[in-house]
């Protein structure tokens, strides 16, 4: 595997994971747990991946 097959590879990697965070904190909200520690552990790893997902972008690596 060739770097740039890694670097694809972990793209969508990053891109799954906050996608299913979202999805995750989305039912923690809906169950009226938005202020419980995993709430607010997943909350910062998702915007982790969004600084992530930002720095992407302003390289034009992925879609804006």
């Amino acid at each position: 595997m060739d770097r740039l097959e890694k670097f694809e590879r972990a793209l969508q990697d990053i891109l799954h994971e906050y996608d299913r965070l979202g999805k995750e904190l989305e039912e923690l909200r809906n169950l009226g747990k938005s202020k419980t520690t995993k709430f607010r552990e997943l909350l910062g790893k998702k915007l982790v991946y969004s600084m992530i997902i930002n720095i992407f972008k302003r390289y034009d690596l992925i879609d804006k």
